[in-house]
């Protein structure tokens, strides 16, 4: 089992969204809404095992890059999923 899928090219619906299941938080490109006619090419899925108190979605300018920060009680990690 993983707790954190950096997608590359995810399938997207009409209506923006990829389909992913209940049990993880989907995390798209921060550009989504200010540039909804870019496709996001790039979706990171956190599982809602991990408390949304543990991670925050970095801001990047790009409808490919997610960037998300975990911290746990001794260190701080960054994850960039690139397209």
């Amino acid at each position: 089992n993983w707790d954190i899928y950096a997608l590359q090219e995810p399938h997207i619906r009409p209506n923006k969204n990829t389909i992913s299941s209940p049990k993880f938080y989907t995390v798209y490109p921060t550009t989504r809404f200010s540039n909804p006619d870019r496709t996001s090419r790039a979706v990171t899925l956190i599982s809602t095992s991990i408390s949304t108190n543990a991670w925050k979605q970095i801001p990047f300018p790009s409808p490919d890059v997610v960037v998300v920060q975990i911290e746990g009680p001794t260190s701080r990690v960054t994850l960039v999923n690139i397209y």
